[in-house]
This record gives C-alpha cells, sequence and structure tokens, in this order.
C-alpha cells in the first residue's frame, strides 16, 4: 500500500507529474511527492486554472 503525499492517504497507485514552464528536474533538487488520483487531478485543474487565468492576463502569471 501506498500513502499519498498531499492527503495521506493509503492507495493502490501514485502519481508524480512535474511540467510546469520552468521546472527543470535535471540540475534543481526538489522535493519528491507524489499524489493519489483524487489529488493527482485536483492539482490538474488547479494547473489548468492558472494557466487560463496566465492566458486571460495577456500572459501575465
Amino acid at each position: 500500500m501506498l500513502r499519498c503525499d498531499f492527503c495521506g492517504a493509503d492507495t493502490d497507485t501514485v502519481k508524480r507529474v512535474a511540467i510546469d514552464k520552468g521546472y527543470d528536474r535535471l540540475t534543481v533538487r526538489h522535493e519528491k511527492r507524489y499524489a493519489c488520483r483524487y489529488c493527482s487531478e485536483k492539482k490538474e485543474k488547479e494547473r489548468q486554472e492558472r494557466l487560463k487565468a496566465a492566458s486571460t492576463e495577456g500572459g501575465k502569471a
């Protein structure tokens, strides 16, 4: 059994996805955190909303 680093739930699977602009997985050390399906979907939705907001503000982040 695995544990989600975000909500602490026990789960059979976890995901680790990092695709945001400026993310450099090769030269910058990052804490590895794994998300259950629910938290992964929630984080992806939040990321999409940030991208949408940035695009409507003329590219400001």
